[in-house]
């Protein structure tokens, strides 16, 4: 799905992720900041992201079943 599809989905609560990311992006439920947890487990959050072209124009966004 498009980055907009799936930030859509975030904004229900939802985690997503890329089939190349062994993470997941998150909105923070209280701040509604974006989170990302590394598969290291490791946290990011909005203010370190450097956000990319790449992931906002991809289409491969999935839903992490739960």
């Amino acid at each position: 799905m498009k980055f907009l599809d799936a930030y859509t989905q975030m904004l229900k609560g939802k985690k997503i992720t890329r089939p190349c990311f062994k993470g997941h992006w998150e909105l923070d439920g209280v701040t509604g900041e974006l989170v990302i947890t590394l598969a290291s487990g490791e946290i990011v959050t909005e203010g370190n992201l450097g956000l990319t072209v790449q992931n906002t124009i991809a289409e491969d966004w999935e839903v992490i079943s739960e």
